[in-house]
């Protein structure tokens, strides 16, 4: 059996724990039982009414569509619930287990980090890289306006794009099991992003290939 190499590892353990202390220590209030006030998440009681009373009305049945909001729209962009859903655990695994919004932070500081990584930057380059990403003003601010399925999206799009890194790179288990991360989404305006960064990636690699 192969012995860890702690060296290597090092810088890894080391961001996971600076990680932990800056979504902690940005969003210390949470340690005290404290909550964000979202404006999205306040009007969402209200766009969710109509379903909770249909699992209310059906024993529990998930509806799939809701008329509440822009005169009809998929119920699964406000609130259906995926009690089977056995993925759910992994993003509580990159949410770091914390309470939101400190988990959107410290997404984005393991979806960028990760990123870096496949790409073979420094481990500590690649820290302060994660810190730079994840502390953008525009992605502090969605957090307060309350646009939680665009933060998880923008958390785990650096991680996606590492995994089509990673597959146009030869490493095609580790590249599809971190492409497959596109599954928590919920944001069509961050897919839209995303899949124009993906062409163009996937562009400029079969250009590189010539």
């Amino acid at each position: 059996m192969k012995a860890v190499n702690w060296k290597k590892m090092l810088p890894v353990l080391v961001a996971v724990a600076a990680f932990f202390v800056l979504a902690l220590g940005y969003f210390s209030p949470v340690l005290e039982g404290k909550r964000l006030k979202q404006g999205d998440i306040v009007h969402y009681t209200g766009m969710a009414q109509e379903m909770q009373e249909h699992r209310a009305a059906h024993d529990g049945e998930e509806p799939l569509w809701t008329g509440s909001m822009f005169s009809g729209m998929p119920g699964y962009q406000i609130g259906v619930v995926w009690p089977t859903n056995a993925l759910t655990w992994l993003d509580s695994v990159f949410s770091g287990f914390l309470p939101r919004p400190a988990s959107f932070v410290f997404l984005y500081l393991v979806g960028m980090f990760m990123l870096l990584l496949c790409m073979r930057v420094d481990p500590w380059l690649a820290l302060l890289g994660a810190v730079a990403y994840a502390f953008s003003s525009y992605f502090l601010v969605i957090i307060q306006a309350g646009h939680n399925s665009k933060a998880v999206a923008i958390g785990y799009m650096p991680m996606v794009l590492g995994g089509l890194y990673m597959l146009l790179r030869g490493r095609k288990l580790v590249g599809a099991a971190l492409f497959a991360l596109s599954w928590p989404w919920r944001s069509m305006p961050i897919t839209y992003r995303w899949l124009i960064t993906s062409a163009f990636c996937w562009s400029c690699s079969g250009w590189l290939k010539r």
